[in-house]
C-alpha cells in the first residue's frame, strides 16, 4: 500500500511540474500586444478559400478595393508552413475603446 501512495506522490510531482513550467510558453505569433487608446489597429487579409475547389485563391484575385503598395507579412514560422497569404489592405481603424466588454 505505501508503494502504490509513494508512486502517485512522483506522479502528481511531475504533473504540477510540468504545468507550472508551461505558464511561461507562448506559441510563436500568439504572444500578447498592448495598444493604448488612439493607437492604429491594422487589418490585413488572408487567402481566400472554397468549399468547391481545393486551391486557396489570393485575396486580391477577385476585384476588391486594392492599397497602393501591397505588403506580404509573414507573422511566424506556422504562416509559413500552412502557406498563409498575410497582407495588407487598404482598411485600418484607431482603438477607440480601452478595457472589457
Amino acid at each position: 500500500m505505501d508503494r502504490s501512495w509513494s508512486m502517485i506522490t512522483v506522479c502528481i510531482t511531475i504533473i504540477i511540474f510540468f504545468v507550472s513550467s508551461s505558464e511561461s510558453f507562448y506559441p510563436s505569433g500568439a504572444a500578447p500586444v498592448d495598444f493604448r487608446r488612439g493607437d492604429p489597429l491594422e487589418v490585413k487579409v488572408n487567402k481566400l478559400s472554397s468549399i468547391k475547389t481545393q486551391l486557396p485563391y489570393d485575396y486580391y484575385y477577385l476585384k476588391y478595393c486594392k492599397p497602393d503598395q501591397i505588403r506580404n507579412t509573414m507573422e511566424n514560422i506556422g504562416a509559413v508552413l500552412r502557406g498563409d497569404r498575410i497582407e495588407n489592405s487598404m482598411y485600418g481603424e484607431n482603438l477607440l475603446f480601452f478595457g472589457s466588454i
